[in-house]
Protein backbone atom coordinates (compact mmCIF):
# COMPACT_ATOMS: atom_id res chain seq x y z
CA UNK A 1 0.00 0.00 0.00
CA UNK A 2 1.44 3.57 -1.34
CA UNK A 3 1.30 5.96 1.60
CA UNK A 4 0.01 9.49 0.86
CA UNK A 5 1.03 11.12 3.97
CA UNK A 6 2.23 14.38 4.32
CA UNK A 7 3.64 13.91 7.83
CA UNK A 8 4.25 10.91 9.36
CA UNK A 9 1.99 9.38 12.32
CA UNK A 10 3.16 8.94 15.65
CA UNK A 11 2.00 6.34 18.06
CA UNK A 12 0.59 7.20 21.15
CA UNK A 13 0.88 5.84 24.44
CA UNK A 14 -2.00 7.59 25.68
CA UNK A 15 -5.57 6.02 26.35
CA UNK A 16 -7.69 7.62 23.43
CA UNK A 17 -11.24 7.21 22.98
CA UNK A 18 -13.55 7.75 19.94
CA UNK A 19 -16.99 8.44 19.83
CA UNK A 20 -19.01 8.21 17.13
CA UNK A 21 -21.34 10.98 17.21
CA UNK A 22 -24.08 9.98 15.35
CA UNK A 23 -24.70 6.85 17.62
CA UNK A 24 -23.47 8.11 20.84
CA UNK A 25 -20.77 4.77 20.90
CA UNK A 26 -17.47 4.29 21.09
CA UNK A 27 -15.47 3.56 18.71
CA UNK A 28 -12.77 2.07 19.38
CA UNK A 29 -9.08 3.69 20.47
CA UNK A 30 -7.06 5.88 18.47
CA UNK A 31 -3.56 4.03 17.70
CA UNK A 32 -1.85 6.60 16.29
CA UNK A 33 -2.32 10.07 14.99
CA UNK A 34 -1.31 13.16 13.04
CA UNK A 35 -3.05 16.91 12.58
CA UNK A 36 -4.42 15.13 9.59
CA UNK A 37 -5.81 12.06 10.28
CA UNK A 38 -5.52 8.94 12.72
CA UNK A 39 -5.85 5.39 12.73
CA UNK A 40 -8.31 3.29 15.14
CA UNK A 41 -8.38 -0.21 16.48
CA UNK A 42 -11.84 -1.15 16.34
CA UNK A 43 -14.35 -3.46 16.77
CA UNK A 44 -17.29 -1.50 14.47
CA UNK A 45 -17.40 -2.66 10.77
CA UNK A 46 -15.97 0.53 9.23
CA UNK A 47 -16.51 1.10 5.71
CA UNK A 48 -14.03 2.87 3.74
CA UNK A 49 -14.79 5.90 2.02
CA UNK A 50 -17.45 6.71 4.54
CA UNK A 51 -17.77 9.91 6.14
CA UNK A 52 -17.93 9.63 10.38
CA UNK A 53 -18.82 12.27 12.98
CA UNK A 54 -16.30 11.55 15.47
CA UNK A 55 -15.53 13.21 19.07
CA UNK A 56 -11.92 12.44 20.09
CA UNK A 57 -11.86 12.21 24.13
CA UNK A 58 -8.57 14.02 24.94
CA UNK A 59 -6.12 12.58 27.46
CA UNK A 60 -5.16 15.69 28.71
CA UNK A 61 -7.48 18.97 29.22
CA UNK A 62 -6.45 21.90 26.66
CA UNK A 63 -7.86 25.31 26.62
CA UNK A 64 -10.73 24.02 29.25
CA UNK A 65 -11.69 21.49 26.65
CA UNK A 66 -11.82 17.13 27.08
CA UNK A 67 -12.47 16.55 23.76
CA UNK A 68 -12.73 17.58 20.07
CA UNK A 69 -15.34 17.30 17.26
CA UNK A 70 -14.49 16.72 13.69
CA UNK A 71 -15.52 14.44 11.13
CA UNK A 72 -12.87 11.62 9.36
CA UNK A 73 -13.18 9.93 6.24
CA UNK A 74 -12.21 6.08 6.31
CA UNK A 75 -9.57 5.67 3.95
CA UNK A 76 -8.49 1.68 4.69
CA UNK A 77 -9.60 -1.12 6.79
CA UNK A 78 -7.36 -3.98 7.57
CA UNK A 79 -7.55 -6.96 10.25
CA UNK A 80 -5.46 -6.25 13.40
CA UNK A 81 -3.47 -8.84 14.95
CA UNK A 82 -6.70 -9.73 17.32
CA UNK A 83 -9.37 -11.39 15.64
CA UNK A 84 -12.05 -9.61 16.56
CA UNK A 85 -10.85 -6.18 15.46
CA UNK A 86 -9.88 -3.93 12.56
CA UNK A 87 -7.11 -1.19 12.14
CA UNK A 88 -8.69 1.48 9.94
CA UNK A 89 -7.45 4.82 8.73
CA UNK A 90 -9.37 7.98 8.66
CA UNK A 91 -8.64 11.25 7.11
CA UNK A 92 -9.88 14.48 9.22
CA UNK A 93 -12.17 16.21 6.16
CA UNK A 94 -13.70 19.15 8.07
CA UNK A 95 -11.84 19.90 11.23
CA UNK A 96 -13.09 23.30 12.42
CA UNK A 97 -10.00 25.79 12.99
CA UNK A 98 -10.36 25.64 16.86
CA UNK A 99 -10.38 21.89 17.04
CA UNK A 100 -7.38 21.72 14.93
CA UNK A 101 -5.25 24.24 17.34
CA UNK A 102 -6.42 22.29 20.02
CA UNK A 103 -5.33 19.13 18.54
CA UNK A 104 -1.87 20.66 17.48
CA UNK A 105 -1.75 21.74 21.59
CA UNK A 106 -2.33 18.31 22.91
CA UNK A 107 -0.51 16.62 20.38
CA UNK A 108 2.72 19.14 21.32
CA UNK A 109 2.17 18.29 24.92
CA UNK A 110 2.11 14.68 24.70
CA UNK A 111 5.26 14.78 22.59
CA UNK A 112 3.47 13.52 19.33
CA UNK A 113 4.78 15.91 16.73
CA UNK A 114 7.71 14.90 14.61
Amino acid sequence: MEDYRSRPRKNTPHLVRVINEDTGRSVGRVVDITADGMMLVTKDKIIPGTDYNFRIILPVMVHHRTDITLVARSVWKNPDNNPEYNRCGFKFIKLPAEEGFLLEDVMHKLNLVG
